[in-house]
């Protein structure tokens, strides 16, 4: 339990990201996206890190 509390969320789905992986959303942030919502980031114009 304890360590679920550092487990990153997707930005998009807001499940556990499983694989994360850094990508830039259109406003310059910097977000973490699982493996699933990858093709969908990238549809979206997010950029990767």
């Amino acid at each position: 339990m304890l360590f679920s509390l550092f487990q990153s969320k997707c930005a998009i789905c807001g499940k556990k990201a499983v694989q994360p992986r850094k990508y830039l959303n259109p406003q310059g942030k910097a977000v973490k996206v699982c493996s699933l919502c990858v093709p969908y980031a990238e549809r979206r114009a997010y950029r990767k890190r």
